[in-house]
């Protein structure tokens, strides 16, 4: 299905273009493809973090071999519609071999809360850093305000989260939907111990954890920012000059974008929309946009391939 989703990937974006963008970014493509590596070890150090807490039998398994799983998630979380529909569950599904359904599903659920946590910490920060020094319209102020309420309301609803748990409080909020709760009723019923379970191990990391939580939450960040850096190559390699403020800024609004529209498949259009609005807003040339969006496709379908050929490798497989 991964492999059906690249291909689809390609023929929506077409062969052509990728292959004129290719020879267009020549020798830099390899730096922008390399780039990534560090920054998946980092999304993987946050996630070892998480795993290995104060039980001895969670440190047994070896940092590759989660990096081999996360870089996988990542390349179905790209290549599905609605992207965490894929990538989680199928971490999920690699780690319960080796920790257990309940430390397996807290783990991921908890990774995935502090890569949000972190999204938002980064929204909030790329927007004092516009306003404070590149010069905006009144509207796009206004607007950018309006979304720094926003973050921090839900850094507010994450923080609750981390110290109650999430999962028992969401099954009981879906109870009540209509059409939904004739399937969910029965099944909080009969897993409502393993729910508590996951709430405990959410609630232990921030509460007991405390260091742990702070370099997980430092390193998807530090992520966070590292992405930061694939907009500036980029236009580097076609001689535009920018700053990285720009480009943190460029970054932010693509994402923030993309994000809104989670919805789209495969983020197809939402991504494009999002650099030509960020490159308009800061008076850079509309076609910029497009060509830097493009340049990250062809990364990420190398990035893909990459995941998809990692699910296909066994490692270690210890039932609990």
């Amino acid at each position: 299905m991964g492999l059906l989703a690249l291909i689809v990937m390609v023929c929506c974006i077409g062969f052509d273009t990728i292959v004129d963008n290719v020879l267009k970014t020549g020798w830099w493509l390899f730096a922008i493809i390399a780039m990534w590596l560090p920054i998946y070890m980092i999304n993987t150090a946050a996630l070892n973090t998480i795993i290995r807490d104060d039980n001895p039998i969670n440190r047994g398994v070896s940092f590759w071999h989660i990096f081999k799983i996360n870089v996988s998630g990542f390349a179905l979380k790209a290549a599905t519609p609605l992207g965490f529909v894929g990538g989680d569950p199928y971490k999920i599904m690699e780690l319960t071999s080796l920790y257990g359904v309940e430390k397996a599903t807290s783990s991921v659920l908890l990774y995935t809360m502090t890569h949000i946590t972190a999204q938002c910490i980064f929204w909030a920060l790329s927007i004092v850093v516009a306003a404070l020094f590149l010069p905006m319209p009144i509207d796009i102020s206004i607007s950018l305000l309006a979304f720094f309420v926003i973050f921090a309301i839900l850094l507010f609803l994450l923080w609750r989260g981390y110290r109650r748990g999430l999962t028992v409080r969401f099954f009981r909020m879906m109870s009540g939907v209509p059409f939904l709760k004739r399937w969910v009723v029965p099944f909080f019923m009969k897993y409502n111990n393993n729910l508590l379970q996951i709430d405990q191990q959410i609630s232990h990391l921030y509460n007991s954890r405390r260091r742990a939580f702070i370099i997980t939450l430092s390193l998807e960040l530090i992520a966070r920012i590292c992405n930061c850096l694939e907009v500036y190559v980029i236009l580097k390699s076609v001689s535009v000059d920018v700053s990285v403020i720009q480009s943190v800024v460029i970054y932010s609004f693509m994402s923030l974008f993309t994000n809104i529209l989670f919805f789209s498949p495969m983020q197809i259009g939402t991504r494009e929309g999002g650099f030509l609005l960020a490159f308009k807003a800061l008076s850079l040339p509309g076609g910029l946009g497009i060509y830097v969006s493009l340049v990250t496709r062809v990364r990420e379908l190398i990035w893909i391939g990459i995941g998809v050929l990692l699910m296909k490798i066994k490692g270690v497989q210890r039932k609990r």
